[in-house]
This record gives structure tokens, C-alpha cells and sequence, in this order.
């Protein structure tokens, strides 16, 4: 089954330590968007609601956003990754932060089995899939819908720069340290 952008969701939100999650959820149950955490709820639904303008909010996903808060925490979960709607719609090739083709498919689904407290480089990324475009693996992990769970904020530059990051570097410095990575001088040790 497609995403589709007149298709209503619903999103469920989350408050923990003046930070508000969102998570958007289609008719079949499978979250179609996770927004990084903000420092008010409007900014946290906009930014799902920016892709799905039909929505409802309820608490019926609330479990589920709750182990997303927890996981932001450095604390690790075992999310059921089938809960994620990970099927390609055309429909969005004008948009961005969403999987348009298979290529950024199949860089979310390498980055999905980034272990808890470990990283790879965007390097290690385009080589698992066969290919030397390391600077459009980067484009694709930017587009991920599904931060935190798939763990975007795992992947670093190869000289052990903490690279870019939708929610900001310091964002994601913050999420290395919650999951008990060293960093000095804002980079890690690639060995």
C-alpha cells in the first residue's frame, strides 16, 4: 500500500522534559512520520503535517511515541521496526525528507540496522550498497521520515565529524552522548 498525501493520519504526541514527539500513523497502523523532537507541540506536528495535511490528533499511539522520547534519551529499546511504512510513492518525488526511489530505500534500511552505541561513516553506507556516491548517500539519510528509529544521527563523516543533521549538530552530538559515544572537539574516534 502507497502513502498517500490526502490520506488521513493520525498523530500522537509525547511531552518529556520540555521537549514534544510527534508521530504520524496512516489507516493501516504504520507510522508514515516521526518528527525530531521540538520545543513546542505545534512546531512537532507541523512538521508531519507539512507531508499529511489531513490529520486527527489522538493519544491512541501513545505507547509508541513514548518509546521513541526513550530511545531520543539514549536509552535503548527493541522497536518493532514493521511498524514502519516503508514503501516508495512517487507522489512525493517534489518533496523532500520522504523515500522517493530505491536507491534512498535502500540507504534507510542499512541505516535501520546501525546497532545502539555504534556508528558508521557515510562511506561504510555507499560501499554496503555497492556504490561510491557518498555524498548522495548523505542526501538520502537526510531525507529519512523516521528519525531517531532509524537512526540517522549513527552516521558520521570518515574523518569523524559528526556531518550534518535535519535537527541540528548539536542535536545530534547530544544523541551520540546519550548513547555513550565519545566525542572530543565535536568529533569521534573512526577506527
Amino acid at each position: 500500500m502507497y502513502r498517500r498525501k490526502n490520506q488521513r493520519i493520525i498523530i500522537s504526541t509525547y511531552n518529556h522534559n520540555d521537549l514534544h514527539f510527534a508521530v504520524g500513523f496512516s489507516e493501516n497502523e504504520k507510522i508514515v512520520r516521526i518528527s525530531l523532537p521540538k520545543k513546542n507541540l505545534e512546531e512537532a506536528v507541523s512538521e508531519i503535517s507539512n507531508y499529511h495535511p489531513k490529520f486527527s490528533i489522538s493519544d491512541k499511539y501513545k505507547d509508541t511515541v513514548i518509546e521513541i522520547a526513550t530511545m531520543y534519551t539514549g536509552k535503548p529499546v527493541n522497536f518493532n521496526m514493521d511498524l514502519l511504512d516503508m514503501e516508495i510513492s512517487a507522489e512525493y518525488e517534489h518533496e523532500t525528507s520522504t523515500i522517493n526511489t530505491s536507491f534512498e530505500r535502500q540507504v534507510i534500511l542499512k541505516v535501520a540496522k546501525i546497532q545502539y552505541g555504534n556508528i558508521k561513516t557515510y562511506k561504510d553506507i555507499a560501499k554496503s550498497i555497492n556504490t561510491h556516491a557518498y555524498r548522495a548517500v548523505g542526501t538520502a539519510i537526510g531525507k529519512n521520515p523516521f528519525p531517531i528509529v532509524v537512526p540517522c544521527h549513527r552516521v558520521v563523516r570518515s574523518d569523524g565529524a559528526v556531518g550534518g543533521f535535519r535537527g541540528g549538530t548539536e542535536m545530534k552530538i547530544k544523541m551520540l552522548i546519550n548513547e555513550g559515544l565519545k566525542l572530543e572537539s565535536g568529533r569521534i574516534d573512526i577506527e
